[in-house]
C-alpha cells in the first residue's frame, strides 16, 4: 500500500481510535476502513462544470450576444442576481438554447436557489442530452438537494458515455452510498476494478462495503489482493485475522494473530485479537497461557497492561462471557505485580463491577495501604461506598482522602455533594455542588459536570428555590443537550409554576420518547395534559405511570386531581385517600 494511502488512514485512526468504546470489528475496520467517503474524491455539489460549449456566433443577435458576455461577466464577479436577469432577457429570445439555461442553473447555484438551479439544469439537459457538462452540473444539484436516485441515474448516463471516466463511477458510487444502496455500490466499485484492478480507492471500498454486507469471504480476497499489491501492514494483517475469524476459520485467524506477536510482542492489538479469539471460542487454558507470555513481555510497561486489563472489564459489562476471563486477567496481574497498588485498584473495579462490594472495597483499601496517596484508589474506594448507599461512609472516605492527598479530586467532592442531597442536606449538597461547577483548573469530564449539575438542581428543588432549579437543569442541558432526566424535570417545574407550558409539553414529550417506559416521565406529561386541559389523554397516561410505579404517592395525588376535573368525584377520593397512606408509610 503506498505511503500516502496509509498515512491517511493511520491519521483519522490517530483522531478518533478508542479501544474501550468499539466493538472488536470495528476496532480492525477503523485500523483500515475509516468511512468510505473519506476516499472519494470530492462532494457532488462540488463537480467541476468543466468548459461550457460556447454558442455559435450567429446563433444570436449582436445584442443578445451582449447580454449573455455582461451575464458571463456578473457571474464571474458573483453578481448572480445580475448574471441571471441578463440570461434570462437572451432566453426570452432563444427558450429552447441549452447553453443559456445550463448558465442560468449555474447563476442559482451560486445564489443557493436549489429548486430553480434544478429546473434550468432539466431544461439544459433535455435539450442537449449529450453534453457531459450539462448532466454532471444536473447530477451535482440532484445530490445537494438530497435527491441520490435522480443524481445515480445521471452519473449513470454519464459513465455510459465515458465507461472509462473514473471519475463519473466514483460519483455513481458515492450516490448509492448516501442513498444506503450498498449492494448498488459494491457493484459500481467492481466495475472500477475490472479495468482497473489496483486501484486502492476502489479496493479500500469494496472491502469496506463487503465487510458492511458481512461478506467475508469476498472481503479476504479483496483484502488479500490489497496487501499483495501494495505490501503487507500490522493493521492489514489484523484485518485479515478477523475476516478468516469471522468467516468460521478460526485456526488461520489464531496462526495469523500468534504469528504476529511472535514477531513483535509489544504490539498490543495483536494480543487483544488472539485473546479474544481464545475467548470466544472457550479455550480457557489457551488464554491463560498466553497471558502469562503477554504478563511476562517486558518490552511493554505495566500501565498499557494494566489498561488492557480495563478494556476486558468494560467488554464483560456488555458480553458476559467476558467476566471470567476478565477476573483471570485481574488475578493474573496481582500475581505478577503483588506489591503495586494500581494492581489492586484495577481488581477492585473488576469486583464492584460484579457488585462483589466487600471483595471491592477489600482491594481498594490494600491499594491505599500500600499507597495513601493513591488519589484514583480513594475515589473508588468512595464509589464502592455510593454504589451501596453508605453515604455517610462516602463522606467519611472523601475527609480521609483529603487528609492524606492533601486535597479533594473533583469526582471525589461531586460524590460529597451527592452524598449530603441523599442525606436532606440541601444546602451543604448545594455548597459542595457550586465550588466544584466554579472550579475553572483542569477539564472535568462531561459526565461529572452533568452529574454535579444535576444534583445541584435537584438541591434547588428541594430547597424551594424553583428560579435557581429551573437555571440549574437549563445548565445541564447545555453540557448536555439530550439529557432526559433535565427535560423531564424542567418541564415539571414549568407544569407547577404555570409557565412556558407549551416548551414544557416539548421537553416532557422528548423525555419519554427517550424512555417510552419511565413512570416519572409518564406522570410528568399527563400532569401536563392535565394543566393544559386534556384530561381524558392525561388519566390515560397517569394510569399507565401507576401501572408501573404503583407505591409512588404523588402519581395517587395527580389522578386523583384528573379524576375530580372528569367529574369522577368518588373515584379520586379513592387514590386521595391512597396517596394519604402511601405517605403515612415513608
Amino acid at each position: 500500500m503506498s505511503d500516502c494511502i496509509v498515512r491517511k488512514i493511520m491519521t483519522q485512526i490517530n483522531s478518533f481510535f478508542r479501544w474501550d468504546s468499539m466493538s472488536r470489528l470495528t476496532r480492525y475496520l477503523f485500523f483500515l476502513l475509516f468511512p468510505a467517503v473519506f476516499f472519494l474524491p470530492g462532494c457532488m455539489g462540488s463537480v467541476p462544470a468543466g468548459k461550457v460549449s460556447q454558442m455559435p456566433g450567429d446563433s444570436l443577435s449582436s445584442a443578445s450576444r451582449d447580454l449573455f458576455v455582461a451575464g458571463a461577466f456578473s457571474a464571474a464577479k458573483k453578481d448572480y442576481a445580475a448574471a441571471i436577469a441578463h440570461y434570462k432577457k437572451v432566453l426570452a429570445v432563444q427558450p429552447e438554447n441549452p447553453a443559456i439555461l445550463f448558465s442560468l442553473s449555474k447563476a442559482f447555484v451560486g445564489l443557493r436557489e436549489p429548486d430553480s438551479a434544478r429546473y434550468y439544469g432539466e431544461q439544459a439537459v433535455s435539450y442537449s442530452p449529450s453534453n457531459k457538462y450539462y448532466r454532471r452540473q444536473l447530477a451535482g444539484i440532484y445530490f445537494d438537494m438530497k435527491m441520490f436516485p435522480e443524481a445515480a441515474l445521471q452519473f449513470e448516463r454519464l459513465a455510459e458515455m465515458e465507461p472509462t471516466e473514473k471519475r463519473h463511477l466514483f460519483y455513481l458510487a458515492h450516490a448509492y452510498l448516501a442513498d444506503e444502496k450498498y449492494e448498488e455500490a459494491l457493484g459500481v466499485f467492481s466495475r472500477i476494478l475490472e479495468f482497473d484492478p489496483e486501484n486502492e480507492n476502489a479496493q479500500v471500498q469494496a472491502l469496506w462495503l463487503e465487510l458492511k454486507l458481512k461478506r467475508y469471504g469476498a472481503a479476504i480476497y479483496t483484502l488479500e489482493s490489497l496487501m499483495e499489491n501494495n505490501g503487507n501492514d500490522d493493521k492489514l494483517q489484523l484485518t485479515l485475522g478477523e475476516l478468516y475469524f469471522r468467516s468460521g476459520k478460526v485456526d488461520k485467524a489464531v496462526e495469523i494473530f500468534k504469528n504476529m506477536v511472535d514477531e513483535k510482542p509489544a504490539f498490543i492489538p495483536a494480543w487483544v485479537a488472539l485473546f479474544e479469539a481464545y475467548i470466544e471460542q472457550g479455550e480457557q487454558e489457551r488464554f491463560l497461557l498466553e497471558l502469562k507470555r503477554f504478563y511476562a513481555v517486558e518490552e511493554i510497561d505495566v500501565s498499557r497492561k494494566i489498561e488492557l486489563a480495563k478494556l476486558f472489564i468494560i467488554r464483560a459489562e456488555k458480553e458476559e462471557a467476558y467476566w471470567k476471563p476478565a477476573g483471570t486477567m485481574v488475578g493474573e496481574l496481582v500475581m505478577f505485580r503483588p506489591d503495586d497498588p494500581s494492581v489492586y485498584v484495577i481488581r477492585g473495579v473488576y469486583h464492584l463491577g460484579q457488585k462483589k462490594f466487600a471483595r471491592a472495597t477489600g482491594d481498594f483499601q490494600k491499594a491505599l495501604d500500600l499507597d495513601s496517596q493513591n488519589s484514583f484508589a480513594w475515589e473508588e474506594l468512595a464509589s464502592a461506598f455510593m454504589s451501596q448507599e453508605q453515604y455517610l461512609q462516602v463522606l467519611y472516605t472523601v475527609k480521609q482522602a483529603k487528609k492524606s492527598v492533601g486535597r479533594s479530586s473533583q469526582r471525589l467532592e461531586v460524590m460529597k455533594g451527592f452524598a449530603l442531597f441523599r442525606l436532606e442536606k440541601y444546602r451543604e449538597s448545594v455548597e459542595v455542588l457550586e465550588k466544584v461547577l466554579a472550579f475553572k483548573e483542569g477539564k472535568p469530564s462531561r459526565w461529572l459536570l452533568v452529574q454535579a449539575s444535576v444534583t445541584r438542581a435537584m438541591a434547588y428543588d428541594k430547597l424551594r428555590d424553583q428560579v435557581r432549579s429551573i437555571k440549574a437543569y437549563k445548565d445541564v442541558l447545555e453540557i448536555d443537550p439530550e439529557n432526559a432526566l433535565a427535560w423531564n424535570n424542567l418541564a415539571y417545574l414549568y407544569a407547577e409554576r404555570g409557565e412556558n407550558l407549551e416548551e414544557a409539553m416539548r421537553f416532557a414529550k422528548q423525555a419519554v420518547d427517550a424512555e417510552p417506559e419511565n413512570p416519572v416521565f409518564l406522570d410528568t406529561l399527563g400532569w401536563l395534559y392535565y394543566k393544559t386541559g386534556n384530561y381524558q389523554k392525561a388519566r390515560e397516561l397517569i394510569e399507565k405511570a401507576l401501572s408501573k410505579e404503583p407505591d409512588e404517592p404523588e402519581i395517587y395525588e395527580h389522578l386523583s386531581e384528573i379524576l375530580r376535573a372528569l367529574g369522577d368525584a368518588d373515584k379520586a377520593g379513592e387514590y386521595l385517600e391512597k396517596a394519604r397512606e402511601l405517605r403515612n408509610k415513608e
